[in-house]
């Protein structure tokens, strides 16, 4: 049994307001702040004399992440965010084919792209979902890649990797998954789901801040002549510091081509321990029951709610529909709670650091806002 009042301990910012926004940008845990703390610590003290065991501790923490997403170590590289994770992928595919996407995606997922003159399609939703059938009806010969949103930013659509991913397979499609709302909260197991890239920040629900993202790259595609561009440490020997001999690793850790931005990765790692002490199951089927409660208290108030019905396809997210969101937002924040306008309306977010008392609340201060108007 979890103890979930124990787990709030985590975010002593549940202390101070109602915080139901991670889908924006979560609080870290005092786990992922405590291993980042400790790299200052350790430099303040000693310098740089700990470069070594630094470089051992991001080699625990890649395989901890590896096992997390039911991946291989050396399919793992450090980012620092998503946009940089997806252009790394952009440029890596540029001239395998035309890509198919969802038109609910945030920019992070799309501008990569353009960017790099490849063609883009949009799959339209229906009922603000994307269901195989839909996106079979968008597919030209042309696209040979698909790249998708784990969980829809200002929808909160789950997509059924699992399905989609044999979708692909059987139809020879390259698979790229941006994870980022969905990271932390959700099951992702990229072998399963035949995920060929997979890319997340650690800012929203993985609970480790700014500055570190993770780029997953299903080994098939780890050849040399592939990758993007190099640096001192994309090579398999960089204490050689050879300039002349450019003998590049076949592993994701590739793309880490400078020096490691060590506290933000030791951040990830702290956080990963704890999704881990509490479990994958338990977090999934806990952020599922406060967004339905969420769902109940919202349509208490005669809202039109924007949220899946299924709960393969339900996500943290849920959206108050409704005109001209910013000023009731804005008044939430007055009141010590904090929501995000995006899409149609009002845009909640819970996860496991969230309880029912903080929903009573907000669903309190909301109907006092709206007797107001």
């Amino acid at each position: 049994m979890i103890d979930w009042n124990k787990i709030r301990e985590e975010f002593p910012v549940c202390k101070k307001m109602v915080y139901l926004n991670p889908a924006g940008g979560s609080p870290v845990s005092m786990s992922a702040a405590t291993e980042a703390k400790r790299f200052y610590d350790e430099m303040l003290e000693h310098g740089d004399t700990y470069f070594d065991t630094w470089l051992q501790r991001t080699e625990e923490i890649r395989t901890r992440l590896a096992d997390f997403i039911h991946a291989e170590r050396e399919e793992i590289g450090f980012t620092t965010n998503t946009s940089h994770g997806m252009n790394l992928v952009a440029h890596f595919l540029k001239d395998k084919g035309s890509v198919l996407t969802m038109r609910d995606e945030f920019p992070s997922t799309t501008f990569p792209w353009l960017n790099q003159k490849t063609p883009v399609y949009f799959a339209e939703p229906e009922n603000y979902a994307y269901s195989i059938e839909t996106i079979k009806k968008s597919l030209t010969p042309e696209i040979k890649i698909l790249v998708t949103s784990y969980v829809q930013y200002k929808t909160g659509f789950r997509q059924d990797l699992e399905t989609l991913g044999n979708f692909c397979r059987e139809n020879n499609l390259i698979f790229v998954v941006n994870a980022t709302q969905a990271l932390g909260i959700f099951p992702v197991d990229v072998k399963k789901y035949h995920i060929d890239f997979l890319m997340f920040t650690g800012l929203k629900w993985a609970t480790a801040g700014y500055g570190i993202g993770g780029l997953y790259v299903n080994k098939k595609w780890l050849s040399s002549e592939n990758f993007p561009f190099a640096g001192w440490r994309s090579v398999k020997t960089p204490g050689n510091m050879n300039n002349q001999e450019l003998d590049l690793k076949n592993e994701a850790s590739v793309i880490e081509s400078g020096c490691p931005h060590f506290p933000n990765v030791f951040a990830l790692g702290g956080a990963l321990a704890l999704l881990n002490r509490i479990g994958a199951e338990n977090i999934t089927n806990r952020v599922l029951e406060l967004n339905k409660l969420i769902e109940r208290k919202l349509r208490s108030l005669q809202l039109d709610v924007i949220v899946q019905k299924e709960d393969k396809h339900r996500s943290g997210i849920i959206i108050a529909k409704m005109q001209n969101p910013k000023p009731i937002v804005d008044e939430l924040m007055k009141r010590n709670i904090f929501v995000s306008a995006r899409g149609e309306g009002i845009r909640v977010s819970a996860s496991f650091f969230n309880n029912e008392k903080e929903i009573e609340t907000f669903h309190h201060e909301l109907q006092n806002i709206m007797n107001s108007k």
